[in-house]
């Protein structure tokens, strides 16, 4: 999935159409709800959103599931530091249910069970927090939620300053990309000594083009008479829908009452 089809897939969903005010509380609310609650309630938002953003907002399933395999890929890499302890050996581990154990020098390197509880919580804490994302990425445009943050209050110079940082993650994006594709075909990136010296360079050399590109990017809107802030339009109208309504609300009292019910708030 190239990152500019998401932003193209967020103006060309089936749930375009509806307010985003409203894709937004329903974002937010279950985000909230994965948060607090527990891993059960986590799994079955996490299966929820995916109707949402595969079955409602026709979202192809390859780039849902691809998008969510790069996130997650963040979290393998912790993997490590979340699994794997070590004591010295000779070090008596009491209360400690052992899921395996390596002798490594003067000492031990062990994953225990409570280890394994743990990564199992925050793996699906992160899916469904990852899932909610999803949903108010792929069906919400950025534009329009610039436009929600202005009508709740939130400061110009602080939405200017976030679709300035949307739009400079695409142009990073796809000059690094350019200047990779520069390296390869000069038979760079060949072996691991030559990836560290090419990826140096080409971090360099994305800076100093980050910064052309800014200084363009002020230049223009000079030119153009800018003064306080940036006007953002939608010419999309928007349509209520009392079904996705219902069907939201009726979802999210299910699960409260269901995380309630196995014991994970006091009413």
């Amino acid at each position: 999935m190239k990152w500019q089809q998401l932003d193209s897939l967020s103006y060309q969903n089936r749930l375009r159409q509806l307010p985003p005010e409203h894709k937004l509380l329903f974002g937010c609310a279950l985000l909230l709800l994965v948060l607090l609650g527990h891993a059960l309630v986590q799994m079955l938002v996490f299966v929820w959103i995916g109707v949402w953003v595969v079955g409602y907002a026709r979202i192809p399933v390859r780039s849902y599931f691809l998008f969510l395999l790069l996130s997650t890929s963040f979290f393998v890499a912790g993997l490590p530091a979340l699994l794997i302890d070590w004591v010295k050996a000779g070090v008596e581990l009491q209360n400690v249910e052992l899921l395996a154990a390596w002798k490594v020098g003067s000492y031990v390197v062990y994953i225990s069970s409570a280890a394994l509880g743990k990564v199992y919580v925050l793996f699906w804490r992160t899916m469904a927090s990852l899932s909610c994302f999803a949903f108010i990425l792929f069906t919400v445009p950025f534009a329009e939620i610039l436009q929600v943050l202005r009508r709740i209050g939130v400061p110009s110079i602080l939405t200017d300053l976030l679709m300035i940082m949307y739009r400079f993650i695409f142009v990073l994006l796809q000059t690094s990309y350019q200047l990779w594709i520069a390296q390869r075909s000069r038979g760079g990136h060949q072996g691991f000594k030559a990836m560290l010296r090419d990826a140096g360079m080409l971090a360099a050399q994305l800076f100093i083009r980050a910064m052309r590109k800014y200084e363009a990017l002020y230049k223009g809107m000079s030119a153009r008479g800018f003064a306080d802030s940036f006007d953002v339009l939608s010419l999309q109208s928007h349509v209520r829908s009392p079904r996705y309504e219902r069907e939201s609300i009726a979802g999210c009292i299910m699960l409260i009452l269901l995380e309630g019910w196995t014991g994970g708030w006091w009413f």
